[in-house]
């Protein structure tokens, strides 16, 4: 079910109600009643739409236009939700291997070349941070540290100073990177 068209008066409870025992679901919800006194209290649901009684042909085709627009809305966000990016595919010792986001620790700069840590491996890939900083760009768990460094956020152990640890590893945070990465922690 994608739409309920609900009639705020109803014998064993009031449509309000149900509202609030399915605000937990996606559902489009088009209140009707013959009292404009529910509007207020029915728009704090975030109801799709809300129509007075009798309902004309013209208002209730604007009704199923607003459901129509909020469910190609939330298709879209669901749909930009799966494209998120799971996993990379590098060149790497003459050949491409695909490397699973969750599973890299850290990448660090060496000249032309980055080195990916990921599950007790090293890949070296021609590239440079900034070229692999824009290919995790859609994957939010990446950050850039220091010129020299992006951190996977997931296998962060500690923080301390300017350091990030990361499997027994200190990463130093640059002074220009140090905001920007403390402001997306969850820090309590």
């Amino acid at each position: 079910i994608d739409v309920l068209f609900l009639d705020v008066e109803m014998p064993e409870m009031t449509g309000l109600e149900l509202v609030e025992a399915l605000k937990s679901t996606s559902l489009c919800i088009v209140l009707i009643t013959s009292k404009m006194e529910y509007a207020v209290e029915a728009f704090e649901y975030n109801v799709t739409d809300y129509m007075t009684k009798p309902i004309n042909y013209p208002r209730f085709l604007k009704a199923v236009d607003r459901v129509s627009e909020q469910l190609t809305k939330q298709q879209q966000s669901d749909e930009t939700e799966e494209s998120e990016l799971s996993a990379l595919f590098v060149k790497t010792d003459y050949k491409i291997v695909k490397i699973e986001l969750h599973e890299i620790s850290y990448i660090e700069a060496l000249s032309d070349y980055v080195i990916i840590y990921a599950s007790d491996k090293k890949y070296i890939v021609h590239s440079t941070m900034k070229g692999i900083e824009k290919k995790l760009e859609p994957a939010k768990n990446f950050l850039r540290v220091h010129r020299s460094y992006i951190v996977n956020k997931q296998h962060i152990e500690s923080i301390q100073d300017l350091y990030v640890e990361i499997g027994g590893k200190s990463i130093p945070i640059g002074r220009s990177y140090k905001n920007n990465f403390m402001k997306s922690l969850n820090i309590l």
